[in-house]
Protein backbone atom coordinates (compact mmCIF):
# COMPACT_ATOMS: atom_id res chain seq x y z
CA UNK A 1 0.00 0.00 0.00
CA UNK A 2 0.76 3.63 -0.52
CA UNK A 3 2.58 5.29 2.56
CA UNK A 4 0.47 7.95 4.15
CA UNK A 5 1.21 10.88 1.46
CA UNK A 6 -1.29 12.79 -0.62
CA UNK A 7 -4.90 12.31 -1.29
CA UNK A 8 -4.49 8.59 -3.03
CA UNK A 9 -3.99 7.62 0.59
CA UNK A 10 -8.09 7.83 1.08
CA UNK A 11 -9.06 5.29 -1.84
CA UNK A 12 -6.60 2.68 -1.86
CA UNK A 13 -7.90 0.03 -0.01
CA UNK A 14 -5.15 -1.51 2.48
CA UNK A 15 -4.69 -5.68 2.27
CA UNK A 16 -3.18 -6.23 5.30
CA UNK A 17 -3.05 -4.22 8.71
CA UNK A 18 0.75 -4.03 9.21
CA UNK A 19 2.60 -0.84 9.16
CA UNK A 20 -0.05 1.01 8.07
CA UNK A 21 0.89 3.86 10.34
CA UNK A 22 4.79 3.86 11.05
CA UNK A 23 4.71 6.37 13.48
CA UNK A 24 7.39 6.37 16.13
CA UNK A 25 6.63 5.70 19.42
CA UNK A 26 5.85 8.74 21.60
CA UNK A 27 8.53 7.48 24.30
CA UNK A 28 11.05 8.08 21.40
CA UNK A 29 11.06 12.03 22.41
CA UNK A 30 12.36 13.17 24.85
CA UNK A 31 11.58 17.28 24.80
CA UNK A 32 7.94 17.22 26.45
CA UNK A 33 9.59 14.84 29.71
CA UNK A 34 12.70 16.94 29.16
CA UNK A 35 11.79 20.71 29.45
CA UNK A 36 9.16 21.79 32.00
CA UNK A 37 6.34 23.52 30.80
CA UNK A 38 5.95 27.49 31.64
CA UNK A 39 2.24 28.75 31.32
CA UNK A 40 2.62 32.64 30.32
CA UNK A 41 -0.57 35.15 29.76
CA UNK A 42 0.88 36.54 26.21
CA UNK A 43 2.47 35.36 23.32
CA UNK A 44 5.71 37.40 24.47
CA UNK A 45 6.80 39.39 27.39
CA UNK A 46 8.96 39.14 30.79
CA UNK A 47 9.83 37.12 33.44
CA UNK A 48 11.62 37.75 36.70
CA UNK A 49 15.02 35.85 38.04
CA UNK A 50 16.52 36.49 41.26
CA UNK A 51 20.28 36.20 40.98
CA UNK A 52 21.38 32.99 42.50
CA UNK A 53 25.12 34.21 43.33
CA UNK A 54 22.64 37.07 46.00
CA UNK A 55 20.76 34.65 47.25
CA UNK A 56 23.55 32.42 48.02
CA UNK A 57 25.54 35.25 49.72
CA UNK A 58 25.86 35.03 53.65
CA UNK A 59 25.11 38.93 54.82
CA UNK A 60 24.38 38.03 58.74
CA UNK A 61 26.69 40.03 60.96
CA UNK A 62 26.54 40.53 64.57
CA UNK A 63 25.07 43.19 66.03
CA UNK A 64 25.88 46.03 68.63
CA UNK A 65 22.85 47.49 70.83
CA UNK A 66 22.59 50.60 69.34
CA UNK A 67 23.66 49.45 65.73
CA UNK A 68 21.68 48.92 62.75
CA UNK A 69 20.96 45.43 61.33
CA UNK A 70 23.45 44.57 58.18
CA UNK A 71 21.58 45.49 54.56
CA UNK A 72 20.52 42.93 52.65
CA UNK A 73 20.61 42.75 48.93
CA UNK A 74 19.71 41.05 46.11
CA UNK A 75 19.18 41.68 42.43
CA UNK A 76 16.44 40.70 39.97
CA UNK A 77 17.11 40.29 36.48
CA UNK A 78 14.60 40.00 33.84
CA UNK A 79 14.53 37.63 31.23
CA UNK A 80 12.47 37.34 27.85
CA UNK A 81 10.00 34.54 26.50
CA UNK A 82 8.68 34.36 23.17
CA UNK A 83 5.84 31.68 21.92
CA UNK A 84 5.96 32.13 18.32
CA UNK A 85 3.33 30.43 15.92
CA UNK A 86 4.58 27.45 14.32
CA UNK A 87 1.89 25.98 11.48
CA UNK A 88 1.67 23.30 8.96
CA UNK A 89 -1.49 22.23 7.11
CA UNK A 90 -2.94 18.77 5.27
CA UNK A 91 -5.28 19.72 2.02
CA UNK A 92 -7.79 16.85 1.76
CA UNK A 93 -10.33 16.72 -1.15
CA UNK A 94 -13.82 15.67 -0.67
CA UNK A 95 -14.08 12.85 -3.49
CA UNK A 96 -10.64 11.42 -1.84
CA UNK A 97 -12.51 11.92 1.72
CA UNK A 98 -15.52 9.88 0.76
CA UNK A 99 -13.42 6.52 -1.06
CA UNK A 100 -11.57 6.67 2.39
CA UNK A 101 -11.45 2.71 4.63
CA UNK A 102 -11.52 2.23 8.28
CA UNK A 103 -7.51 1.88 8.46
CA UNK A 104 -7.24 5.22 6.33
CA UNK A 105 -9.77 7.45 8.17
CA UNK A 106 -8.98 11.27 7.55
CA UNK A 107 -11.27 12.22 11.13
CA UNK A 108 -8.40 10.05 12.61
CA UNK A 109 -5.67 9.93 10.49
CA UNK A 110 -5.09 13.71 9.86
CA UNK A 111 -4.83 15.32 13.17
CA UNK A 112 -3.02 12.28 13.80
CA UNK A 113 -0.29 12.89 12.01
CA UNK A 114 -0.23 16.62 12.34
CA UNK A 115 0.46 16.17 15.88
CA UNK A 116 3.02 14.11 15.25
CA UNK A 117 4.52 16.30 12.82
CA UNK A 118 4.48 19.06 15.46
CA UNK A 119 6.23 16.33 18.32
CA UNK A 120 8.99 16.06 15.76
CA UNK A 121 9.10 19.39 15.40
CA UNK A 122 9.29 20.60 18.80
CA UNK A 123 11.87 17.64 19.19
CA UNK A 124 14.37 19.46 16.70
CA UNK A 125 13.73 23.09 18.11
CA UNK A 126 14.68 21.84 21.61
CA UNK A 127 18.14 20.11 20.32
CA UNK A 128 18.69 23.21 18.34
CA UNK A 129 18.78 25.61 21.11
CA UNK A 130 19.85 23.56 23.88
CA UNK A 131 22.43 21.43 22.32
CA UNK A 132 24.33 23.93 20.33
CA UNK A 133 27.41 25.90 21.41
CA UNK A 134 27.56 28.95 23.67
CA UNK A 135 24.19 27.96 25.27
CA UNK A 136 26.02 26.85 28.46
CA UNK A 137 28.69 27.94 30.80
CA UNK A 138 30.65 24.57 30.95
CA UNK A 139 31.16 22.36 27.70
CA UNK A 140 32.60 18.72 27.69
CA UNK A 141 34.38 17.57 24.51
CA UNK A 142 35.58 14.06 24.20
CA UNK A 143 39.90 13.58 23.77
CA UNK A 144 42.10 11.01 24.42
CA UNK A 145 42.66 12.55 28.02
CA UNK A 146 41.08 14.37 30.86
CA UNK A 147 42.92 18.18 31.01
CA UNK A 148 41.78 21.16 32.36
CA UNK A 149 38.90 20.23 34.27
CA UNK A 150 38.40 23.11 36.52
CA UNK A 151 37.54 25.30 33.56
CA UNK A 152 34.65 26.06 31.91
CA UNK A 153 36.07 24.53 28.61
CA UNK A 154 36.77 20.73 29.43
CA UNK A 155 38.38 17.83 27.60
CA UNK A 156 37.23 14.46 29.34
CA UNK A 157 38.28 10.96 27.99
CA UNK A 158 36.11 9.18 25.44
CA UNK A 159 33.07 7.46 27.26
CA UNK A 160 34.13 4.53 25.06
CA UNK A 161 37.64 3.93 26.03
CA UNK A 162 38.55 1.13 28.04
CA UNK A 163 40.26 2.92 30.41
CA UNK A 164 37.78 5.37 30.72
CA UNK A 165 34.77 5.31 33.87
CA UNK A 166 31.37 6.70 32.59
CA UNK A 167 30.01 6.94 36.13
CA UNK A 168 32.78 8.36 37.81
CA UNK A 169 32.79 11.03 34.81
CA UNK A 170 29.60 11.88 35.07
CA UNK A 171 29.24 11.44 38.85
CA UNK A 172 32.15 14.33 38.93
CA UNK A 173 30.36 16.71 36.86
CA UNK A 174 27.18 16.45 38.85
CA UNK A 175 29.26 17.40 41.98
CA UNK A 176 30.33 20.12 39.89
CA UNK A 177 27.24 21.37 38.42
CA UNK A 178 25.59 21.07 42.41
CA UNK A 179 28.05 23.37 43.57
CA UNK A 180 27.30 26.06 40.85
CA UNK A 181 23.77 25.65 40.83
CA UNK A 182 22.94 25.00 44.22
CA UNK A 183 20.76 21.93 43.38
CA UNK A 184 20.56 18.48 44.68
CA UNK A 185 21.52 15.72 42.54
CA UNK A 186 17.96 14.34 42.48
CA UNK A 187 16.89 17.28 41.09
CA UNK A 188 18.89 16.95 37.86
CA UNK A 189 18.54 15.17 34.56
CA UNK A 190 20.77 13.75 31.89
CA UNK A 191 19.58 12.74 28.21
CA UNK A 192 22.08 11.29 25.88
CA UNK A 193 21.99 10.90 22.46
CA UNK A 194 21.15 7.12 21.36
CA UNK A 195 24.45 6.04 20.34
CA UNK A 196 26.34 7.33 23.13
CA UNK A 197 23.66 5.56 25.62
CA UNK A 198 24.86 2.41 24.04
CA UNK A 199 28.12 2.15 24.34
CA UNK A 200 28.16 3.24 27.92
CA UNK A 201 25.60 0.73 29.17
CA UNK A 202 27.90 -2.18 27.35
CA UNK A 203 30.85 -0.04 29.16
CA UNK A 204 32.44 -2.97 31.21
CA UNK A 205 32.94 -0.54 33.91
CA UNK A 206 29.06 0.24 33.91
CA UNK A 207 27.86 -3.47 33.15
CA UNK A 208 30.43 -4.79 36.15
CA UNK A 209 28.45 -2.53 39.02
CA UNK A 210 24.79 -4.16 37.01
CA UNK A 211 24.20 -7.72 37.91
CA UNK A 212 21.68 -10.02 37.03
CA UNK A 213 20.40 -13.36 37.02
CA UNK A 214 21.90 -16.04 34.97
CA UNK A 215 20.27 -19.52 34.66
CA UNK A 216 18.69 -19.09 38.18
CA UNK A 217 19.84 -20.72 41.56
CA UNK A 218 21.76 -24.26 41.26
CA UNK A 219 21.93 -25.94 44.82
CA UNK A 220 22.69 -23.27 47.31
CA UNK A 221 24.42 -21.02 44.44
CA UNK A 222 23.39 -18.05 42.51
CA UNK A 223 24.92 -17.70 39.24
CA UNK A 224 24.98 -13.89 38.36
CA UNK A 225 26.71 -12.05 35.41
CA UNK A 226 27.15 -8.64 34.37
CA UNK A 227 24.29 -7.22 31.63
CA UNK A 228 23.72 -4.13 30.32
CA UNK A 229 22.55 -0.78 32.00
CA UNK A 230 19.26 0.23 32.03
CA UNK A 231 18.22 3.99 32.01
CA UNK A 232 16.45 3.68 35.67
CA UNK A 233 19.37 1.94 36.83
CA UNK A 234 22.70 4.23 35.37
CA UNK A 235 20.34 7.13 37.07
CA UNK A 236 20.07 5.62 40.00
CA UNK A 237 23.89 4.37 40.03
CA UNK A 238 24.73 8.61 39.28
CA UNK A 239 22.24 9.30 42.25
CA UNK A 240 19.80 11.75 40.04
CA UNK A 241 16.03 11.93 39.14
CA UNK A 242 16.21 10.48 35.43
CA UNK A 243 18.24 9.53 32.21
CA UNK A 244 16.45 10.18 29.07
CA UNK A 245 17.49 8.57 26.01
CA UNK A 246 16.83 10.45 22.58
CA UNK A 247 16.23 7.59 19.97
CA UNK A 248 13.58 9.96 17.57
CA UNK A 249 14.75 10.11 13.69
CA UNK A 250 13.72 12.15 11.24
CA UNK A 251 14.14 12.44 7.45
CA UNK A 252 16.29 15.29 6.29
CA UNK A 253 14.85 14.34 2.61
CA UNK A 254 12.61 16.60 1.19
CA UNK A 255 8.87 15.44 -0.09
CA UNK A 256 9.30 13.58 -3.28
CA UNK A 257 6.26 12.46 -5.55
CA UNK A 258 7.89 8.78 -5.56
CA UNK A 259 6.21 7.16 -2.39
CA UNK A 260 9.17 4.62 -2.87
CA UNK A 261 11.69 7.18 -2.42
CA UNK A 262 13.96 6.20 0.26
CA UNK A 263 14.15 8.47 3.09
CA UNK A 264 17.55 9.52 4.30
CA UNK A 265 16.88 9.19 8.12
CA UNK A 266 18.85 11.09 11.22
CA UNK A 267 18.77 11.04 14.77
CA UNK A 268 17.06 14.36 16.14
CA UNK A 269 19.44 14.29 19.44
CA UNK A 270 23.12 14.22 18.17
CA UNK A 271 24.04 11.00 18.98
CA UNK A 272 27.42 11.39 20.46
CA UNK A 273 26.86 13.93 22.83
CA UNK A 274 24.57 14.25 26.16
CA UNK A 275 23.26 17.16 28.69
CA UNK A 276 23.32 17.60 32.11
CA UNK A 277 20.91 19.79 33.52
CA UNK A 278 18.86 21.05 36.41
CA UNK A 279 15.28 19.83 36.19
CA UNK A 280 13.32 18.97 39.30
CA UNK A 281 10.62 17.52 37.02
CA UNK A 282 12.52 15.60 34.20
CA UNK A 283 10.52 12.48 33.27
CA UNK A 284 7.15 14.16 33.93
CA UNK A 285 5.65 14.97 30.81
CA UNK A 286 4.45 18.38 31.04
CA UNK A 287 5.21 19.23 34.10
CA UNK A 288 5.31 23.25 35.04
CA UNK A 289 7.06 24.45 37.73
CA UNK A 290 5.53 28.13 37.33
CA UNK A 291 8.99 29.23 37.95
CA UNK A 292 7.45 31.26 40.66
CA UNK A 293 8.26 32.00 44.16
CA UNK A 294 5.37 29.88 45.65
CA UNK A 295 7.82 27.06 44.04
CA UNK A 296 11.15 28.10 44.13
CA UNK A 297 12.53 24.80 42.13
CA UNK A 298 15.26 25.82 39.62
CA UNK A 299 15.59 25.08 36.43
CA UNK A 300 18.00 24.96 33.24
CA UNK A 301 15.48 25.99 31.14
CA UNK A 302 11.62 25.78 30.66
CA UNK A 303 9.59 25.79 27.44
CA UNK A 304 6.86 28.78 27.94
CA UNK A 305 3.05 28.01 26.03
CA UNK A 306 0.58 30.62 25.62
CA UNK A 307 -2.57 29.89 27.22
CA UNK A 308 -4.45 31.80 24.96
CA UNK A 309 -5.33 28.72 22.75
CA UNK A 310 -6.09 25.35 23.35
CA UNK A 311 -6.76 25.29 26.82
CA UNK A 312 -3.11 26.07 28.45
CA UNK A 313 -1.77 23.88 26.22
CA UNK A 314 -0.38 26.11 23.39
CA UNK A 315 -1.81 23.46 20.44
CA UNK A 316 -5.23 23.88 18.59
CA UNK A 317 -6.13 21.85 14.95
CA UNK A 318 -8.49 23.76 13.15
CA UNK A 319 -10.98 22.75 9.77
CA UNK A 320 -10.82 25.27 7.22
CA UNK A 321 -13.26 25.25 4.15
CA UNK A 322 -12.40 25.85 0.37
CA UNK A 323 -15.21 25.06 -1.80
CA UNK A 324 -13.32 25.97 -5.09
CA UNK A 325 -10.91 23.13 -4.33
CA UNK A 326 -11.08 20.22 -6.28
CA UNK A 327 -14.03 18.10 -7.17
CA UNK A 328 -16.68 19.20 -4.21
CA UNK A 329 -14.23 21.05 -2.54
CA UNK A 330 -11.86 20.65 0.13
CA UNK A 331 -11.18 21.34 3.82
CA UNK A 332 -7.61 22.09 5.28
CA UNK A 333 -6.66 20.84 8.96
CA UNK A 334 -4.17 23.28 10.26
CA UNK A 335 -2.28 22.72 13.09
CA UNK A 336 -1.14 25.74 15.28
CA UNK A 337 1.75 25.69 18.02
CA UNK A 338 2.54 28.39 20.69
CA UNK A 339 5.50 27.23 22.53
CA UNK A 340 8.90 28.75 22.63
CA UNK A 341 12.23 27.46 24.35
CA UNK A 342 14.45 29.81 26.87
CA UNK A 343 17.31 29.45 28.81
CA UNK A 344 16.99 30.04 32.43
CA UNK A 345 19.82 29.67 33.76
CA UNK A 346 23.58 28.87 31.58
CA UNK A 347 25.15 27.83 34.54
CA UNK A 348 21.92 25.25 35.58
CA UNK A 349 23.35 22.58 32.48
CA UNK A 350 26.64 21.04 31.41
CA UNK A 351 26.68 19.61 27.27
CA UNK A 352 28.93 16.71 26.22
CA UNK A 353 29.57 16.72 22.98
CA UNK A 354 31.57 14.21 20.46
CA UNK A 355 32.39 11.16 23.65
CA UNK A 356 33.17 8.70 21.29
CA UNK A 357 36.43 7.83 19.24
Amino acid sequence: MSDPLFGSLYVDVPQTGVAVRRIQNDKKFVAARMIPKLVVLKPSGLYPTIVSGDLNRDEMEARSPSAPAQKAGWRRVMKRFETDARSLRYDLNDADAAGADVETNPDILIPRILGYKALLHMERRMVGKFFAAGVWERNITGGGADAALDTNAVTRLYMDNAAADPIEAFTDEIRRLCLRAGCDPMELGLTLGNKLWHKIRNHAKVKSQIVGLAGGAIGNAVIAMARQAEAPELARLLGIRDVLVGTAIHNTKALALDVADVPTNAAIVPEEDALLYVNPYTGDEGASPLMSLDNEQPAAFCRPVWNGVASGEGVQIRRVRDEHAGPGGSWSHVIDVYNGFEVVSAEAAVRFTDMLT
